[in-house]
């Protein structure tokens, strides 16, 4: 009988711990996405506990509970963001014609899954924050890192494959980070239409890259895949 108690308590016991958990696997998105709302909305200083428990509809005392503090859910808010662009990169693609597979990859980096991957508002927040919190300013850096290492990769088997000239890679690589960062957050202010602005930018960075004539020829005879989407 006593064996039959421990096992009954145990078994009770377990259920109790995987609701707990499968809890938190529902939850906590959840509480993300009404976080990510909340930034998005009203920028990440208003982006207090009992607004991002009111948008998710749950008790303030719900997110402390399964989050501890404000910074811990934005730590892992940041990852999740940040995931997303990770996911985004690992999708480019990594053979096929160097022609095709380097105009893939710039109409990605100026295309609509890219763009609109996260919010401005939340971007500019987080670069913000990244700015005074060592761990958010990890994180970010190693995303750009990963993402540097993939254009280097990239542009360099684009020279060897003789179809673009840049001589230096590494500078090449610097000036595209600089186009598409600075193009992403400005894009806005500069009047074009979305369209416009994107064509405008494949062809600054196939000059930067200092694009063969084949390459130019492809993407000005109508090649526009219009990037991957988004995961």
């Amino acid at each position: 009988m006593a064996v039959f108690i421990k096992q009954v308590f145990n078994s009770l016991l377990e259920g109790k711990i995987l609701r707990k958990r499968q809890n938190a696997q529902e939850r906590k998105p959840v509480i993300l996405d009404a976080f990510y709302d909340a930034i998005r909305e009203e920028g990440i200083e208003n982006a207090s506990v009992a607004k991002v428990a009111a948008r998710a509809d749950i008790h303030p005392s719900l997110v402390i509970h399964y989050f501890g503090t404000k910074e811990q859910m934005l730590m892992e808010l940041v990852d999740r963001v940040l995931e997303v662009y990770g996911q985004l990169i690992g999708r480019l693609p990594k053979d096929g014609p160097p022609e095709q597979r380097l105009l893939v990859i710039l109409s990605t980096i100026w295309g609509p899954s890219w763009y609109g991957a996260v919010a401005l508002s939340v971007v500019y927040s987080f670069l913000a924050i990244a700015r005074r919190n060592r761990e958010v300013a990890r994180r970010v850096d190693h995303l750009y890192g990963r993402y540097r290492r993939f254009l280097e990769r990239e542009v360099l088997a684009a020279k060897n494959a003789g179809i673009i000239g840049a001589g230096d890679v590494s500078g090449a690589v610097s000036a595209l980070l600089a186009l598409s960062e600075g193009s992403h957050y400005f894009r806005h202010h500069l009047g074009d239409s979305e369209e416009h602005h994107r064509k405008a930018m494949i062809r600054a960075a196939l000059a930067i890259l200092d694009a063969g004539p084949e390459t130019l020829a492809l993407y000005e005879g109508g090649f526009d895949c219009g990037g991957v989407d988004s995961p």
